[in-house]
């Protein structure tokens, strides 16, 4: 549980990875935040229709608190994250809806980390991407509301924060399943919230 951005999409053109690179460095570099650049170029400078299983391609950049947040993509031109990536390796099976799923859990980020993640995608997918698709939990890229983005972390905060205090309140049971345990705790918690 935690506010998260979702997205995917495609890159225009593969010779155009290392600029993508390149705009989001700059951004990790002047926030000073983390960053890992994965293969810089693709083979040939042109995308596969083969999926290569070795190689990721672009940037990863980590603001503080926050999951990785992947600028990546797979050899076809596709998004993909190191999650996703590192999960096809292990197996045949490719299961193209969560490959081509990128999320970042930004809720222990804060929303001016947020903001500006959701501001750089604005910005690479109207330059370097097509058939993009953003849903942000903090709504803020479909609204550029910043006060809902702040009454939003707010909220996953108190619910987070409500349901810590829950459990180191309402011990388990003895004997007493998960399940059974998270329905008692969710139904304590609900008639005191009311």
């Amino acid at each position: 549980m935690g506010l998260t951005i979702h997205y995917n999409g495609k890159l225009k053109n593969a010779n155009d990875l290392k600029s993508l690179i390149d705009d989001v460095k700059d951004v990790a570099i002047a926030e000073k935040w983390d960053y890992f650049v994965f293969e810089d170029q693709f083979e040939n400078n042109s995308f596969s229709e083969i999926i290569d299983r070795e190689n990721l391609y672009g940037i990863m950049i980590t603001p503080p608190k926050s999951e990785p947040f992947s600028m990546s993509f797979l050899s076809n031109g596709r998004m993909s994250s190191i999650l996703n990536f590192n999960v096809m390796q292990l197996g045949n099976d490719i299961n193209e809806e969560l490959l081509y799923a990128v999320f970042t859990k930004t809720q222990y980020s804060g929303y001016e980390n947020h903001k500006k993640l959701i501001l750089l995608l604005n910005f690479i997918s109207k330059r370097y991407l097509e058939d993009f698709e953003c849903k942000d939990d903090g709504y803020y890229w479909e609204s550029r509301d910043e006060d809902l983005l702040k009454k939003t972390f707010e909220k996953y905060t108190n619910l987070i924060d409500g349901f810590t205090s829950s459990i180191e309140m309402i011990p388990m049971n003895e004997g007493e399943n998960l399940e059974d345990y998270l329905i008692r705790l969710a139904s304590i918690t609900n008639k005191n919230l009311k």
